[in-house]
């Protein structure tokens, strides 16, 4: 659990199972983990229980799951129950209430990542997305994210493309690819939110394409992960651990 929480995988090593180096390596973890409010908040949940009451929010749609796999580590399983469209799951953080926590804002900086797989995906079969959005009980309906505020990386019914996005007020930007997901294969997606200019998408710890328009400046949110059916297949998701922070003060 320590090298989890407190030591990022070494950057040789972006495939490890652990926080990846080139985005937490400025982020005081062991300080705030210790109590060093004043430097910011967050977690690390390495699913090892899992109560829908908190600190995640369930919400499926008539056949979807989220629960507890026997795994090594912990895993949850997000299961879209059924092969019909807008039929699956998501869970938000922030327990019954589903508070908003995390705000993009001028001299922060949010860090986010987490590792998990997909399975029974073709393309166009799933809808996915991972990230931070505003309190909704449904995020991605018809195939189409309509919350008004979030920030991640998503996938709906594309050739099992994962794309960065980000919206403010409904306004949307898609950027570029960032990921092809692989049947069965872990991988480890996250971003960091720099202030109010700027959002850069993490690959097993790579930098992709920075996103600089439409970011949900002062909106507050909570971190959030999708897996739904696009209509064709029963797709499931399993999410290993979740990480977010916002750090108030930042050392280069």
């Amino acid at each position: 659990m320590g090298d989890l929480y407190l030591k990022p995988a070494r950057s040789s090593s972006n495939l490890l199972r652990g926080l990846s180096q080139n985005i937490w390596s400025h982020v005081p973890l062991t300080q705030i983990n210790n109590g060093a409010i004043d430097e910011g908040f967050g977690f690390v949940d390495d699913l090892l229980s899992f109560n829908d009451e908190g600190p995640w929010v369930v919400s499926n749609a008539t056949s979807g799951t989220a629960v507890l796999a026997d795994a090594k580590g912990g895993v949850l399983t997000m299961d879209s129950g059924a092969a019909a469209n807008d039929q699956g799951v998501q869970i938000q953080y922030g327990g019954a209430t589903a508070a908003d926590s995390f705000i993009p804002s001028a001299n922060s900086k949010i860090y986010f990542e987490a590792r998990l797989k997909l399975t029974t995906i073709g393309a166009g079969t799933f809808d996915f997305f991972l990230g931070l959005s505003e309190t909704d009980a449904s995020i991605i309906t018809g195939s189409a994210n309509t919350s008004s505020d979030y920030i991640g990386i998503q996938s709906i019914t594309a050739d099992l493309l994962a794309i960065g996005v980000t919206a403010n007020d409904s306004s949307v930007t898609s950027g570029g690819t960032v990921h092809t997901f692989v049947d069965g294969d872990y991988v480890k997606l996250g971003f960091v939110v720099d202030g109010v200019s700027s959002i850069t998408p993490y690959v097993n710890g790579v930098a992709q394409d920075k996103i600089t328009t439409n970011i949900a400046v002062t909106k507050p949110m909570t971190p959030s992960v999708v897996v739904q059916s696009a209509g064709t297949t029963q797709t499931v998701g399993s999410v290993d651990w979740i990480a977010c922070y916002q750090v108030e003060q930042i050392t280069n």
